[in-house]
């Protein structure tokens, strides 16, 4: 009995060395498991750190990532002062600008379409823009610049005669009429048109010589007698035009 503890001393270490030696190997493996990650344990020699998206984490717009629209989703503004089924007409004043072309460019035109329904631009440009919407005039002055005269061009139209509804188009008819005024412009007009929407002429009524003012201050005259035989004579109204029919000498 005495020879078999002795053996056992000295051939097998203590079961506490056993236990230490098992504990202390473990150690290598342990890891911090911290309890509050808002305020995070600091090991000597570290400054506390915050991690990132805690309620305490200071804002960092950086760490947001891009907002992206979905395709089709973003609204598409409107055109100013014109929807896409407006069309241009004679008297209408716009601003026709130039972008994307090289230095020193093209200053912005201010162009009333005229009584041919026309409009010149910068290198001689003669376009029609009644009768088109402001995408297709747009279209149309881009083919006429590119690539004849720039390589690329930009044009953009807007009109000053802004919203070009029935409602806005006015013109005036003064003078020896039964209701003289300021009438609206609805659809083509012309001068026996107009005086007959003026209530027709009164007993004194001028017919031989009916004046007819247009927007840009040219005088033109009509002859009712004629016009009533010949349509060609029967002269076109435009928008803020001015007839007056003057008072007959007996």
């Amino acid at each position: 009995m005495k020879l078999s503890r002795t053996r056992f001393q000295k051939g097998f270490p203590p079961v506490g060395c056993l236990f230490a030696a098992w504990l202390f190997a473990g150690c290598s493996h342990l890891y911090y498991a911290d309890p509050n990650p808002a305020t995070p344990f600091a090991f000597p020699g570290q400054s506390p750190t915050t991690p990132a998206g805690s309620p305490s984490a200071p804002f960092d717009p950086g760490t947001l990532a891009p907002v992206t629209a979905r395709p089709g989703t973003a609204p598409t503004p409107p055109a100013p002062g014109l929807s896409a089924s407006d069309t241009l007409r004679v008297g209408d004043t716009i601003v026709v600008a130039f972008s994307d072309i090289p230095l020193p460019g093209l200053q912005p035109v201010t162009q009333r379409i005229r009584d041919d329904q026309k409009i010149t631009l910068p290198y001689n440009v003669t376009l029609v823009a009644a009768g088109k919407t402001v995408g297709q005039l747009q279209e149309d002055i881009r083919s006429a610049y590119v690539p004849n005269i720039f390589v690329q061009m930009t044009p953009s139209v807007n009109s000053l005669s802004a919203p070009l509804t029935s409602e806005e188009r006015v013109f005036f008819v003064d003078g020896e009429v039964k209701v003289a005024g300021r009438l609206q412009y609805k659809g083509e007009m012309t001068v026996l048109r107009a005086i007959t929407s003026a209530g027709g002429f009164t007993d004194f009524g001028k017919r031989t010589k009916i004046e007819l003012r247009r927007a840009n201050g040219q005088k033109l005259f009509v002859n009712w007698y004629k016009a009533i035989e010949d349509s060609k004579a029967d002269l076109l109204v435009y928008p803020n035009d001015h007839i007056i029919v003057r008072k007959k000498l007996w």
